[in-house]
């Protein structure tokens, strides 16, 4: 007699029940985690459309039957005259505020792809000894808390008369900026090829030429994957600016849409609106290039 198996294949009907279960979690998951994203981001919308009646009233709807603008041109010309948005001049400054956000990360961007793809090329590529614990320091860097050093900044900044101005932000923004774009392009500087490095070196080219002209090039994803996430870093910092500036950036700016006496939410969601164009808009463009050099090496 031909002996039974003690490990029996399980039945084709149970294996399709146990993926159909597993596929409808998987989907139910998502679902969730997209609601838990959306959803705020969705009632931010809405109430930027509507009067703060509309708002306040109890039959709050998702999806209102009749919107406005009002509240767009509030903050865009400050024409409520300041007595629904907390300051008689704040609404005319928002968009001020989003291009100097705007200026602020875009220098911020050029400076930190230029020191940080230099540092993140030579360790990746000319290890020294001490460079695995500057590469850690780098990363430690990260963990400081920004009340820390905030005081030496201020101190430093009225002495040389760059308080209330963009450079004050692009010195002090380098602290978490310039680690960040380190750590991203040196681990897209690992995963390239070393051989076309190699055979430039053989047709004579240096260093720097076949940094600029080889390396350049094919680390393009990279880079912008680092030049995206340090301007979205920039632009939505708030603790630098609030200190350093006297609202010049947008998240101060937005702080500022609430007053001792009255707080107008519906002012603040469509300003809140207004300052996300512009990040959103960079990620939709870029996104693939974001998400391909964060998961770089993953699979190695």
């Amino acid at each position: 007699m031909q002996r039974q198996s003690i490990f029996r294949k399980p039945a084709a009907g149970g294996r399709n029940s146990r993926s159909l279960v597993q596929s409808v979690a998987l989907y139910a998951g998502v679902a969730v985690f997209v609601l838990w994203i959306l959803l705020p981001v969705w009632y931010l919308v809405i109430s930027s459309l509507i009067t703060p009646q509309q708002l306040g009233s109890r039959s709050f709807s998702f999806f209102p039957t009749s919107i406005t603008f009002d509240n767009y041109l509030s903050v865009l010309t400050g024409s409520t005259g300041g007595a629904g948005i907390g300051s008689t001049d704040i609404g005319s400054r928002l968009l001020p505020a989003i291009g100097q956000s705007f200026l602020v990360s875009s220098i911020l961007v050029v400076l930190n792809l230029i020191v940080a793809g230099a540092a993140a090329y030579a360790l990746s590529r000319y290890p020294f000894p001490g460079s695995r614990r500057f590469e850690l320091a780098v990363i430690a860097t990260r963990v400081v808390p920004a009340i820390a050093i905030i005081g030496p900044f201020f101190v430093a900044f009225r002495v040389i008369g760059v308080l209330n101005s963009p450079w004050a932000l692009v010195i002090s923004y380098n602290v978490f900026t310039l680690p960040l774009a380190i750590m991203i392009m040196k681990n897209y500087f690992d995963q390239l090829p070393r051989e076309v490095e190699e055979a430039a070196k053989i047709d004579g080219a240096g260093r720097l030429q076949t940094l600029l002209i080889i390396i350049l090039p094919i680390a393009r994803p990279g880079l912008v994957a680092a030049g995206v996430l340090i301007f979205l870093e920039a632009w939505s910092e708030f603790f630098y600016s609030l200190v350093l500036t006297n609202q010049l950036t947008v998240p101060s700016l937005l702080a500022g849409f609430q007053s001792v006496q009255q707080f107008n939410w519906n002012a603040l969601a469509a300003a809140t609106v207004m300052s996300m164009i512009p990040p959103v808009l960079l990620v939709m463009v870029f996104q693939r290039n974001v998400v391909g050099s964060l998961t770089a090496g993953v699979g190695k």
